[in-house]
């Protein structure tokens, strides 16, 4: 019994489940995938009504391809598709898939740690809607609205970065973000708070 047990882990981890760490994380207020898989030849996640599937670049960023989810095929089988995907979005600045919703989906670019870009697509048509400039993790709320932290080339009152003394002693430097809300649908953009230290690289 132990070596049948111990038969199964070995062919579960060859189709291709991977550690925790290897999990991809969507961004929050996007959809979870049903399921994922990671092999030799990139990783495929499962949606409700889409597949995607990422593939390593020459230049170390992803290749994404999106297909509408048909059929009752679950796991393993549902990426077995065998038609062109509908979206390609080839990599070109270190891109990486972050997450889909109903009407969205998502590419983040850029090698800064400090600032980076995020591409948005329309889901239905996987034509490119927008895109911002952010730093730190952006969300998605209600489907609809883009919350994220913009670069500001203005700074904030010193009294408010109590940090910045010890982050410069570290080595670091001081940066400014303004918290955003975009509305998706209209591509309006409010601020949301006031002007925050970050820590810069």
């Amino acid at each position: 019994m132990r070596m049948i047990l111990w038969l199964g882990a070995v062919l579960v981890l060859a189709g291709g489940v991977f550690g925790q760490d290897d999990l991809f994380t969507p961004m929050k207020g996007t959809a979870t995938p049903s399921f994922q898989m990671k092999d030799e030849n990139g990783r495929c996640l499962v949606f409700g009504t889409h597949i995607v599937k990422m593939t390593q670049s020459e230049d170390g960023g992803e290749n994404v391809d999106i297909w509408d989810r048909e059929g009752k095929a679950r796991g393993i089988e549902a990426c077995n598709v065998k038609k062109n995907p509908y979206s390609t979005i080839k990599d070109f600045d270190n891109n990486a898939f972050y997450g889909i919703s109903t009407d969205y989906f998502f590419i983040d670019t850029g090698t800064s740690v400090d600032s980076r870009t995020l591409f948005v697509y329309n889901t239905d048509t996987g034509y490119e809607v927008t895109k911002v400039g952010y730093q730190n993790e952006p969300s998605l709320v209600g489907g609809r609205f883009l919350m994220y932290d913009e670069p500001s080339s203005k700074k904030g009152p010193a009294a408010s970065c109590p940090e910045a003394a010890k982050w410069k002693r570290q080595g670091g430097g001081v940066g400014w973000v303004q918290g955003k809300k975009m509305d998706l649908n209209t591509q309006k953009t409010i601020n949301v708070g006031v002007l925050r230290c970050v820590y810069m690289e």
